[in-house]
């Protein structure tokens, strides 16, 4: 009676550790789930800024074999565990690991190639504003420019307006029709070395057809 007693308590206290570990590893896995719903739904939008710069001829160098590779190989693992219910932090971890490298891998190729695209008509808009004939779309130009180089867009629909700004920063630029000798007059008349020397007819006529004759003055 005894022992069939302690047999039946030993079978229950077994169940119910059983039960319990059943139940914990079930928790654990509802949380894993919830972890890696947030970084798949931070992948998606990742991936399609990257694709975007890509068809935009911004920059191949958002996405490398290497990045591919890891995140392919975290996703296969991540679903492989989901679809068994063994999914654990560490698979979940490897993920958001694989897509904070690709985000940082992307923003570093956007940067580069933001700044060898808006650089030298970001440069050029604030050296010449003061010349040109709308200088709040020059402010306003330059603020836009500033700020798209700093981080990656949050959509293509950024690219797109990035690559109007740079379009536009470009056209009042050129609107100046500013060749080799207007460039070397302009900057001698803000480092105020220009003379009276300097204003030959080739620049007396870009003054003019400019509008800019009262703009400019020499200086002695």
């Amino acid at each position: 009676m005894i022992a069939d007693a302690l047999r039946q308590a030993n079978s229950t206290i077994k169940d119910s550790v059983q039960h319990r570990n059943n139940k914990q590893a079930a928790k654990n896995f509802k949380n894993q789930i919830v972890e890696l719903s947030k970084y798949t739904a931070q992948l998606e939008p990742l991936l399609n800024i990257i694709v975007a710069m890509q068809e935009k001829n911004i920059t191949n160098k958002a996405f490398t074999s290497e990045i591919k590779n890891a995140l392919q190989k975290a996703v296969d693992n991540c679903g492989e565990k989901t679809n068994d219910h063994t999914l654990d932090v560490g698979t979940v971890d490897a993920l958001k690991n694989a897509i904070g490298l690709c985000k940082k891998t992307a923003e570093t190729a956007w940067k580069e190639a933001a700044e060898q695209m808006a650089g030298e008509v970001e440069r050029s808009l604030s050296s010449l504003k003061s010349l040109l004939s709308d200088k709040n779309e020059a402010d306003e130009l330059l603020s836009a420019l500033r700020s798209a180089k700093v981080t990656i867009p949050g959509s293509p629909k950024v690219i797109d307006s990035f690559n109007e700004n740079v379009r536009r920063g470009k056209n009042l630029v050129d609107g100046l029709h500013l060749d080799k000798e207007a460039e070397i007059f302009v900057n001698k008349v803000k480092s105020q070395h220009a003379t009276v020397a300097d204003l030959t007819p080739h620049i007396m006529d870009w003054l003019r057809d400019n509008n800019l004759t009262r703009q400019i003055k020499v200086k002695f």
